[in-house]
């Protein structure tokens, strides 16, 4: 309920994004920047694309149209030579000239000058004629034609094929003369005759005129970086702007919760935001109208029916989601500002990152799915061109369609909340809402000691660990036994180490490095309550999750997935079993649980730690623990991984719960290649990563989840009182 006097939550972020509204409109200049120059931009994209398709489709025309080809003939049956190629050039149809050059000029020269006609251009090929060709084609033996060319003016593509053309056809006629001397029908050498019918405008335009894949494509990339550019400025000004006009104290100060404060600044953000959508949408539209008329013929293929109106509704729904996901992520990215300029510094490589994700949208093999809908920004692209069509497939529809686009929603709301969350988090962070102006001092300066790192903190390890991850992928070698080290080191270790000497936290306090705080006089079979009900957590929640996986692929996953269960496999039985144990479990579970549950987590929940402020560094590190791991189709299993570690952390204010749950979890395809002369449809499962869940044994699905089961209920026993520990996380 409400207090007397206090607003409530809804009225008082309405209140606040009518203010932040009423305070962007008056300042003209950053709205027509926002609002007016990106729709002045689309004319001149348009007639640049127009002139550039009708420059590149005349180049790609003149390059493939029929042009005369001149041949120097040398050698003592040149003449005969010549006759042979005239009577073929007399006797052959036209209909029948398909490829051919526009003519075959026939020059008699001398080897002497033969090669600087070529080099000037006087001739294209050079042809020396052996002694004896005539008799040699009437004896039926197979004659070498050599054709030179400059070396200083070398002959292109096309006219090479277009001679080739030619001279296949003179082969032919040859051949026929040699059936009809044989006294065999010529019939004999063309037993079909295959033509087309019922096309007279001769069928689709040639693939490299029809573009309305690429045109379409981006657009949309160019939609999506104007979508998050609509929000540029105004979450810029939001808080950051606050800070430097010193009205932000004011602000908090406010009879209303901070949860409402970041709300009611994503709604004017958001509605900024879309008005720019909708702007962007109708300039688009009208450009591509008359555009149409400027492209060159046949570029445009004609598009089924129907296509262009789903097409447009898919896209208004998806990119709707998507301006959501583009406020929310301008203002937590701008919240850690402190100034206008900071902000635009920071929120400059965003708009490049997202760029770079769009466009990932455009890669041939991206198709319409739950898995690339989801995707943030890359999501919505896909599910408008696959709307739209591509150049080689059909226009998804109906329920494919639908349910692409209600994935690209929902993941839209997540992810929203999920950065909503992140702004309240490190709004309500003192360290980073009112730190001061950066002082002079050497550059080995370090902050002054604190218990645990702030919000803005946590993040640095995760910034650099994601980059750590994708680079060192191109420098490690493929041997896993060196792979995962080097991986893990550079990715999370160096990143997580160098942050945390820098900013001097009490490594104690961050990492959680402490025995379960269980009370009471059986404190160990307490602890051992604990860690053993993790242990069967993390073994349930393997098989369960690949389960799950396997039987909503179809029985199929992607190439990458089944590659590194190859190489996996490879290691567990090349390899001594403590050494693929160490490299598959051991590593990773300590690594990833100092960096997850404990840097990010700590960081998250900060100093002021509150019920809601837990759940959502809960949350917030989990997505991490996902998105670290690379691979699509296993995010949504390590993400609920991430969750469950992250709860035994706050339940019991120890790392080892989670090290021990994250340990049995990696290590049950060891366990399971161990037993697989007794489960041999199970270790197939795990060899392949493409088998069905039939594979799995019931018996093995129902022990999993009553590992599950029990394990909760280990835990649970060992956590006392569950309420009051939720409430007072340690």
């Amino acid at each position: 309920m409400t207090p007397r006097g206090q607003p409530s939550s809804l009225v008082a972020a309405l209140a606040i994004a009518r203010r932040d509204l009423l305070e962007f409109v008056r300042d003209r200049r950053t709205l027509v920047i926002t609002l007016l120059l990106p729709m002045a931009t689309y004319p001149i994209l348009a007639l640049a694309t127009a002139l550039g398709l009708r420059t590149a489709t005349q180049e790609i025309d003149a390059r493939t149209a029929p042009a005369p080809i001149r041949v120097g003939l040398s050698g003592p049956d040149a003449a005969l030579f010549a006759a042979l190629v005239q009577r073929t050039l007399e006797t052959t149809p036209r209909n029948e000239r398909t490829g051919w050059p526009a003519d075959v000029a026939l020059a008699d020269v001398s080897k002497a000058d033969a090669e600087s006609l070529l080099d000037r251009g006087a001739i294209d090929l050079w042809i020396v004629t052996q002694p004896g060709l005539l008799a040699a084609l009437q004896a039926q033996q197979t004659v070498p034609i050599r054709a030179r060319v400059s070396a200083r003016q070398p002959a292109n593509v096309t006219l090479r094929e277009q001679f080739l053309a030619f001279m296949r056809t003179l082969g032919r006629d040859v051949t026929r003369g040699r059936v009809t001397a044989a006294g065999l029908p010529t019939t004999l050498l063309e037993p079909l005759d295959v033509a087309f019918e019922g096309d007279p405008a001769g069928g689709p335009p040639p693939m490299e005129h029809n573009v309305v894949s690429t045109l379409a494509g981006g657009m949309l990339v160019l939609l999506t970086v104007l979508t998050l550019t609509g929000a540029f400025y105004p979450a810029i000004d939001a808080i950051a702007g606050e800070k430097e006009r010193g009205t932000i104290e004011t602000l908090l100060i406010a009879p209303c919760r901070i949860s409402d404060i970041v709300l009611g600044k994503f709604l004017g953000v958001l509605a900024i935001t879309l008005a720019t959508l909708v702007a962007n949408v109708m300039s688009i539209a009208a450009t591509a109208a008359v555009a149409v008329r400027y492209l060159p013929q046949g570029v445009v293929a004609a598009l089924p029916e129907g296509a262009l109106a789903q097409a447009s509704i898919a896209t208004i729904v998806a990119f709707c989601g998507m301006a959501a996901v583009a406020a929310a992520t301008c203002l937590a990215v701008t919240t850690a500002s402190k100034s206008g300029k900071e902000a635009q510094n920071t929120l400059t490589p965003v708009i490049l990152l997202v760029s770079a994700v769009a466009g990932s949208a455009l890669l041939p093999g991206v198709r319409t799915g739950p898995l690339f809908a989801a995707i943030p920004f890359a999501g919505q692209v896909v599910v408008a061109r696959s709307a739209l069509g591509t150049g080689a497939e059909e226009p998804s529809g109906g329920l494919v369609l639908a349910l692409a686009v209600a994935v690209s929603l929902l993941s839209s709301l997540a992810v929203t909340w999920l950065l909503l969350q992140l702004t309240a988090l490190t709004l309500a962070d003192e360290d980073v809402l009112f730190r001061g102006p950066d002082v002079a001092g050497t550059p080995l300066h370090r902050p002054a000691r604190r218990r645990r790192p702030n919000a803005v903190q946590a993040l640095l390890p995760l910034v650099a660990g994601f980059a750590g991850l994708w680079y060192s992928q191109g420098l490690v070698p493929n041997d896993l036994r060196w792979a995962i080290p080097v991986q893990q080191v550079l990715a999370v270790l160096v990143p997580l180490a160098l942050v945390g000497w820098w900013q001097r936290v009490d490594l104690r306090e961050t990492f959680s490095w402490r025995w379960p705080a269980v009370g009471g006089a059986d404190r160990a079979a307490r602890s051992a309550s604990v860690m053993l009900g993790a242990v069967l957590l993390g073994g349930g929640l393997f098989l369960l999750g690949a389960a799950a996986l396997l039987a909503w692929q179809g029985g199929t996953t992607s190439a990458e997935a089944r590659q590194l269960s190859s190489r996996l496999v490879a290691l567990i039985q090349d390899q001594p079993r403590w050494l693929a144990w160490a490299l598959i479990a051991l590593v990773p579970a300590v690594c990833e649980e100092l960096l997850f549950r404990g840097w990010v987590l700590a960081g998250f929940v900060g100093h002021a730690r509150t019920r809601q402020r837990l759940w959502t560094a809960i949350v917030v590190q989990a997505a991490a623990f996902a998105l670290f791991h690379l691979l699509p189709e296993r995010m949504p299993q390590t993400f609920l991984l991430g969750l469950v570690l992250g709860v035994l952390v706050a339940l019991t204010g120890s790392l080892w719960p989670a090290i021990a749950c994250h340990l049995a979890h990696n290590s049950m395809p060891i366990v399971i290649l161990a037993f697989a002369g007794d489960m041999p449809d199970l270790a197939e499962a795990i060899e392949t990563g493409a088998s069905s869940a039939a594979m799995l044994p019931q018996s093995i699905i129902v022990a999993a989840a009553a590992a599950v089961a029990i394990g909760s209920g280990l835990v649970a026993i060992g956590v006392r009182p569950w309420n009051r520990l939720m409430e007072h996380p340690r």
